[in-house]
């Protein structure tokens, strides 16, 4: 029998390993720079504009006003920052304010303010928060990150690394999260990071595209200190209003007139001798994305039974609505523009689900989703046609 030396393998293996280490030191150490740029600095602003294509098939944007001043005591996130958002594709415009104890929200419509109770989530989308998530990631669990070849942007030479901070495959789906970061070659600040994914999001599937842009850096300007990321005068405390109960079981429900995503004009009055439940939601809603498939099964099992299914959205647009139904197979009717009924029947929580009975009256009301749901309406709705008789 021939023997063979390990020693020469060892030191093939030895080879490798430190190849792959010093790869993976050298890879991570492209998202270490950006950090350490941006930390070498007490204070940094910059604005950028964002650009996010989620569940819904429109594209959001946002443009935002980012300001931090680096606090190296603070064990949450070491630095004090106002975040401000402006959607000028929504009535949405709001700044996040952390100085230190807590997280306050300026809403800028009513000059009103009030404490955040998820501190982290604005933090996170920022160009900081972003990239300590990426070297914490790698920390915990090490992922490919890429040096692909340099590209111009508006003129400027630009290093492109992408980290694959996700990527599965389950069966036939492929899952993943690449990050793209666009850098300025001179400045060594980003330019452009780009997020794609595809992810299960409570039984749904999902591609995810989000572009930033950013621009205008600054660095340690005397103006900023701790009194920026406190309540600015003029603003007060918001109060929570009361909001209105439910409409009750056995009142006459409101009529109203909608059209779907497919033109067709109904309204309740046309309605009346069926059962109809009425599904308030929107998409990217976490209950009324988990309502998807109880709501399926109850449509295909009642449809012929003279109960009607109807989901009413006040901010999705009919494209999206569109999309959203087709890639998730929905079969019941989408119904737009529903603001006014939304309104009258006091809906100021989703999904908020109603059930009429067959002479138009208010059965049933209830907020949320469990997971009962499915046999919750249908016991209601077997209960309605057999008195019905």
């Amino acid at each position: 029998m021939k023997y063979i030396s390990v020693k020469p393998i060892r030191k093939v293996l030895l080879f490798f390993l430190l190849l792959f280490a010093t790869s993976a030191n050298g890879q991570i150490s492209l998202i270490n720079a950006m950090i350490n740029k941006l930390d070498g600095y007490k204070s940094f602003s910059y604005c950028s504009i964002n650009k996010l294509k989620d569940m819904s098939a429109d594209t959001t944007v946002a443009y935002n006003q980012e300001i931090f001043l680096k606090s190296p005591d603070d064990k949450l996130f070491g630095y004090l920052y106002s975040i401000e958002t402006d959607h000028k594709t929504e009535a949405f415009h709001r700044t996040d304010l952390y100085d230190g104890k807590k997280v306050t929200i300026l809403s800028a419509a009513d000059s009103t303010f009030f404490l955040e109770n998820e501190p982290y989530v604005a933090f996170t989308r920022s160009l900081i928060g972003g990239l300590n998530f990426i070297r914490e990631r790698y920390t915990d669990k090490p992922f490919k990150i890429i040096a692909l070849a340099d590209t111009v942007i508006n003129g400027k030479e630009n290093s492109h690394v992408v980290a694959e901070v996700y990527d599965v495959k389950e069966g036939k789906e492929h899952f993943y999260s690449y990050r793209h970061y666009f850098a300025d070659k001179k400045t060594g600040l980003p330019s452009i990071v780009t997020i794609v994914g595809r992810y299960r999001y409570n039984g749904l599937i999902s591609d995810y595209y989000s572009e930033t842009v950013y621009q205008n850096f600054k660095f340690d300007q005397s103006e900023i200190t701790p009194l920026t990321f406190t309540v600015p005068i003029g603003f007060k405390p918001r109060i929570a209003s009361e909001r209105l109960p439910l409409l009750a079981q056995g009142i006459k429900a409101p009529d109203w007139t909608l059209t779907d995503v497919n033109g067709k004009t109904v309204s309740l009055k046309q309605l009346k001798g069926k059962i109809v439940l009425l599904d308030f939601y929107f998409i990217g809603c976490s209950g009324c994305m988990l309502s998807v498939k109880p709501l399926n099964a109850v449509f295909k099992k009642y449809k012929k039974k003279n109960v009607f299914l109807a989901s009413l959205t006040m901010r999705d647009s009919k494209k999206a609505v569109i999309d959203f139904e087709s890639r998730n197979d929905i079969a019941y009717p989408g119904f737009i523009n529903a603001a006014e009924v939304v309104k009258l029947y006091h809906v100021t929580a989703f999904p908020t689900f109603y059930i009429i009975d067959q002479y138009g009256k208010i059965a049933q009301a209830f907020v949320g989703y469990n997971d009962d749901l499915g046999q919750r309406i249908t016991s209601v709705l077997e209960n309605l046609l057999s008195e019905y008789k």
